[in-house]
Order: structure tokens, then sequence, then C-alpha cells
């Protein structure tokens, strides 16, 4: 079993519980597959590979996410979603970040690392049947306003229904029909917080703004006093 799921053999209690103790000690950083310029070095992205066993001629549910805190991806898929070959003992869950394509997504940045997500028996790739459907879970880099899963294949990059978590930082999910490399796209139109997590950046530019409104303010109500102390003296 892969040591990213560790915790899969403790108690449900216990398990709970270190799952909230690690969201309550708050996101550890962001692991590149290849770090952007500024960022410093960090542990490489983890990686899930392990074989589950068939039940019964059907492929096994499947829950695997890698190993961070948060997990930066993420697969389900319930009891019998993929097709298996007849006499298949185990399939093979793979999840690894992998080099960026050639080919950009067109309609906005890469928000963080691809991921290659497969699932094998005998080295043959495994299809969804008719009718099921996977869900893709990824953990982008803080700070990104919003985000949408896209996957690449066959040279195209496809938008994905994107729904963002709501108990899980910078985190978001979509149902694919089929197993691809996936990655987190932020659109043209989106500008990200440039500052960090925190948004202190944001919230010092908004104060700026406000002391300089204020400091206008109150030379315009002096220069007033001013003005009526000297046409007072005038009379």
């Amino acid at each position: 079993m892969a040591r990213s799921q560790w915790w899969r053999r403790l108690p449900p209690v216990v398990a709970a519980g270190v799952a909230l103790l690690a969201l309550s000690s708050g996101p550890e950083p962001y692991r590149y597959c290849q770090p952007p310029p500024g960022h410093t070095s960090a542990p490489p992205p983890a990686r899930v590979d392990h074989n589950l066993r068939v039940v019964n001629g059907q492929s096994p549910p499947i829950d695997d996410s890698t190993g961070e805190s948060p997990p930066q991806a993420r697969l389900f898929a319930p009891l019998g979603a993929f097709a298996v070959p007849p006499g298949a003992i185990t399939i093979r869950v793979v999840i690894e970040c992998a080099p960026p394509p050639s080919m950009l997504p067109p309609d906005g940045a890469l928000d963080g690392n691809v991921y290659s997500i497969a699932v094998t028996a005998g080295g043959a790739p495994l299809s969804l049947r008719p009718g099921q459907e996977a869900t893709v879970v990824l953990r982008g880099p803080a700070g990104t306003p919003s985000a949408v899963l896209e996957r690449f294949d066959s040279g195209l990059w496809t938008k994905l229904q994107t729904t963002r978590a709501t108990d899980v930082p910078d985190t978001y999910s979509a149902a694919v029909g089929d197993l691809a490399d996936v990655a987190l796209v932020v659109s043209n139109a989106t500008v990200p917080l440039a500052t960090g997590d925190d948004h202190t950046g944001l919230l010092l530019g908004v104060l700026g703004v406000a002391l300089a409104i204020f400091a206008a303010g109150a030379l315009v109500v002096m220069r007033g006093r001013a003005g009526g102390a000297r046409r007072g003296a005038d009379s």
C-alpha cells in the first residue's frame, strides 16, 4: 500500500482527528513539479502507485490521494467504474505530476502542476464503462481567486465542469468520463493576487488609498479654516 494511504489503517475516529489536525495547522506550501522562478526548493510532489484487488470481476472502489497536506491530487471512482479484462486480479492506480505539454492552454495559464492519472490492468489502460464517471480533485497554489480543471488529451485542452471545495483551500473537483492528463487553469480574465496567502499587499493598498483620501480631505478643511480666519481679521 502506498505511503500516502497510511491513515486508512487507523480507526475512523483517530483518522478524522489526524485530518482535522493537519487542516488546523494550515496547508503545507505547494509542491511544484517544476518550480517557477522565485520559489525556494521544497520536497517533490508526492505520488500514488499501488495495486488494488479486483472485486468479483469488477474494478474496486478507488479513493486515492497524494501525500501532501492537503493532497494535491486525488481520484475517486465507484465499484465497477472501469471495464476490467477477464482474468484480471488487480488493477494499478498511478497519480503523478507530469511535465507540461508543449501546447499550453489557449484560454489561460497553468495553476500548479499537470497531473497524469492512470488506471491499468496488466499494463494496459482501463476505460470507464459507459455511463460511469470518476472524480478528479486537484489542489493548486495558494492565493488564486478561481481556477478551472481542464484535461489534455490528443493535443487538445478541454474545460471540465468544475466545483470549488468549501472545506479545503484552493481545491477543485470535476467529474470525468475518461482519464487523461489534468491541470488547473486560471483564465486570462482572472488576475491572481500576487501577494501570497495572507492578502497583505491588497489590504495595504486599500489602506493607502484610504489614507490618501483622508489626507486630501483634511487639507481642504484646513485651507477653508485658514481662509475664514483671514477674512475675519480683515473685517
